[in-house]
């Protein structure tokens, strides 16, 4: 279901063109790798901060022959999740968005490439973060 739901938004975006255990909750922030896709490199951070935590996403296009794409990055507490989504288009183009989400229990990520047609060239692999 995570994997459906992560696919649903970056494709959307797409073409729409655009854990822990308790102890280790800290002020420092904690940088992460998403698994790329070609063309497409994806990384971001995140801060717990009391009851919320600050997510970056970002991501570059590194390939001529890809048109663009998305990373996003889901934090969710059971049924309640909150999403922050970065498009990119463009050789050599970098795009990071941030969030601040009450919803700590979990974070999950994915990006995912595409064709100057608007459709989706390669589809990432969800990764759980925390």
């Amino acid at each position: 279901m995570l994997r459906t739901v992560a696919v649903a938004v970056l494709s959307g975006t797409v073409l729409a063109l655009g854990a822990f255990p308790a102890a280790a909750a800290s002020r420092t922030a904690r940088t992460f790798g998403i698994p790329g896709v070609y063309g497409i490199s994806g990384w971001g951070s995140y801060q717990r901060t009391g009851s919320v935590v600050r997510v970056s996403i970002c991501l570059e296009d590194n390939a001529r022959g890809v048109y663009g794409g998305a990373a996003a990055g889901v934090a969710y507490d059971g049924a309640h999740h909150q999403v922050a989504t970065a498009v990119v288009v463009g050789f050599r183009h970098t795009s990071c968005r941030t969030m601040t989400s009450r919803y700590t229990s979990h974070l999950v990520v994915d990006v995912i490439s595409g064709w100057p047609d608007r459709r989706v060239r390669q589809v990432g692999r969800v990764t759980q973060v925390y």
